[in-house]
C-alpha cells in the first residue's frame, strides 16, 4: 500500500517533469516587443509607399524603389526580431537548444522559400498585384508551422495572417497596402503586445 503523501509527491514530481519536457520542446523566446517593433517598421513601409512611391505593385518608375523599401522593412524586422530572441533568452535564462532552433527553422523556411520564388515570378512577369497575397500567405503559413514548436499565440497570429492573405487575394489591387498594414503592421503590434504581457517580454 502506497502512502498517500508519497503518491502525491510522486504526482507532483511527474507533473514537474512533464512541464519541463514540454518547455524544452517549445521555442519560448518569442520576443513580443520585437514583434511590436517589426509591426511599427511595416507601418512605416506602408506610409512610405502611400506618400512617396505609391504601391509596390503599381505602375510607374517608382515601383522598384517601393520594392526596395519593403526589402528594407524585411531586413530591419529580421534584425530586430533576431536581437529580441537573443535578448529574451538571456533575460529569461532560456537556452536556445540547437535541435529546437533547427526544428523551428525547418518549420519556417519552406514556406518562406516559396514566398521568395513567387515574389521573383511576380516581379519578372509584372504581376505585382499579387504581392500582398503572396507575402501574407507565405509568411502566414511559415508562422503557423513555427507556432507548432512555439507558444500558442504564434499559431493564432499565423492563422490571421492567412486570413489577411485571403482578403488581399479577394480584394481590388488598390487595397493591397491596407492588407499589408493589417497583416504585417497591426497584427504584429497586437500579438506582440499580448506575448510581451503573457510570456515575459
Amino acid at each position: 500500500m502506497v502512502d498517500p503523501i508519497t503518491r502525491e509527491l510522486a504526482q507532483e514530481n511527474l507533473q514537474y517533469i512533464r512541464k519541463t519536457l514540454d518547455a524544452a520542446g517549445r521555442f519560448t523566446a518569442v520576443p513580443g516587443k520585437g514583434l511590436m517593433a517589426a509591426g511599427a517598421a511595416a507601418l512605416g513601409g506602408v506610409a512610405l509607399n502611400c506618400f512617396v512611391t505609391g504601391a509596390p505593385w503599381g505602375e510607374g518608375p517608382l515601383h522598384v524603389l517601393a520594392l526596395r523599401i519593403w526589402g528594407g522593412v524585411l531586413s530591419v524586422s529580421v534584425a530586430i526580431v533576431s536581437y529580441g530572441i537573443y535578448r529574451k533568452s538571456r533575460l529569461t535564462h532560456t537556452q536556445l537548444h540547437i535541435p529546437l532552433v533547427r526544428k523551428l527553422l525547418w518549420s519556417l523556411c519552406p514556406a518562406l522559400f516559396v514566398g521568395a520564388v513567387l515574389t521573383s515570378l511576380a516581379v519578372h512577369t509584372q504581376n505585382l498585384d499579387w504581392l500582398p497575397a503572396i507575402w501574407l500567405g507565405c509568411y502566414g503559413a511559415a508562422v503557423v508551422n513555427g507556432g507548432l514548436v512555439s507558444v500558442a499565440p504564434v499559431r493564432y497570429l499565423g492563422l490571421l495572417l492567412l486570413a489577411a492573405a485571403a482578403g488581399a487575394a479577394a480584394s481590388p489591387p488598390g487595397l493591397g497596402l491596407a492588407w499589408l498594414a493589417v497583416g504585417f503592421g497591426w497584427l504584429h503590434l497586437v500579438f506582440g503586445a499580448y506575448i510581451a504581457w503573457r510570456h515575459n517580454g
